[in-house]
């Protein structure tokens, strides 16, 4: 039996996480945690404790206080702040962790150092332009254009500019760092991949998704493809962010070419409908970080997954 310690239970990916550990063949024992003591995942955890903020100043001991009690195996974390937070403090962690390399992590957290990083690269990039002006950016994107912070997640803080007027409440709004983006492809042609990486490159397994998402960033509906446009195109980006473990990765198609919308070197809100089309990333991080186990693609089921709401009730 191992201890897995999932952090942020109380937010979709990290109750995702414990229901794919669910569908595991292993045997675990799951601690969940999360800020609030109300969180979901509370009640679907083996044991549950009430965590303290990742920019919290004894947030590392705290972790590490768990990973003693509770002899910890693996810890996985289900949001990012735990994730960047885990990062910063690798080597002073008592346990294992599902973290990607510095690499994928340092150039998530902003969107215009993956541009001009990959930028040295021969491989498809929308045109993007950095803090640049309205006139700057109708001129060279095109109207309309995306307008996005340079660093957020779940589509956090991007909108569409039609005019300066749109253009200037979003800069009095968002006083922070921004990109502009021409916009390519639409919703309809955007996919969601999941690779697991092996550190040097390769691609253990994928899986490729058209999805749909919801007002709050997260995907609602997912439909199972088979592209081979998109699997050559990020084979190209492993190759160059040689990821280790899950990494994943956003993708738009216009007229038969892939184009990078962002990455996230980390379970995604995905990975519970990824799970029940036989893509289990929760166990497969247990297997590859834990047991040092090899990774072999696992056979997918094909179909469409729909997110509903659900209620639970407990006894407070």
């Amino acid at each position: 039996m191992y201890n897995i310690l999932v952090t942020g239970v109380g937010s979709i990916i990290g109750y995702g996480i414990i229901n794919s550990l669910r569908k595991s063949t292993i045997g675990i024992n799951i601690i969940g945690v999360d800020i609030y003591d109300d969180a979901y995942g509370k009640h679907i955890s083996d044991q549950f404790i009430q965590g303290v903020r990742a920019d919290s100043v004894n947030y590392i001991d705290f972790i590490n206080e768990i990973v003693n009690l509770h002899k910890i195996d693996l810890i996985i974390p289900g949001i990012e702040q735990d994730l960047y937070k885990l990062w910063e403090n690798k080597n002073s962690i008592n346990t294992s962790v599902v973290i990607n390399n510095d690499l994928c992590i340092r150039l998530s957290k902003n969107k215009w150092d993956t541009f001009n990083f990959l930028s040295g690269y021969t491989i498809n990039l929308i045109p993007t332009l950095y803090q640049g002006s309205f006139t700057d950016s109708a001129d060279v994107l095109g109207l309309p254009f995306l307008i996005k912070p340079v660093s957020s997640y779940a589509s956090k803080g991007i909108e569409v500019i039609n005019n300066e007027a749109e253009f200037n409440a979003y800069v009095q709004k968002y006083t922070n760092e921004r990109v502009c983006q021409k916009i390519v492809g639409s919703m309809e042609s955007e996919f969601t991949i999941s690779i697991f990486g092996d550190g040097a490159g390769k691609i253990l397994d994928y899986i490729i998704l058209r999805r749909n998402l919801s007002g709050e960033g997260a995907t609602k509906k997912a439909i199972f493809v088979e592209d081979n446009d998109i699997l050559v195109y990020v084979e190209q980006l492993a190759g160059i962010l040689k990821p280790v473990g899950p990494l994943n990765i956003q993708v738009r198609k216009e007229a038969g070419k892939v184009y990078l919308l962002e990455i996230n070197p980390r379970l995604s809100s995905a990975c519970s409908i990824r799970t029940l089309m036989g893509y289990n990333e929760p166990e497969l991080c247990i297997r590859y970080f834990l047991l040092k186990e090899s990774i072999k693609p696992a056979a997918k089921i094909q179909g469409t997954v729909i997110r509903y709401i659900a209620d639970y009730m407990y006894q407070s």
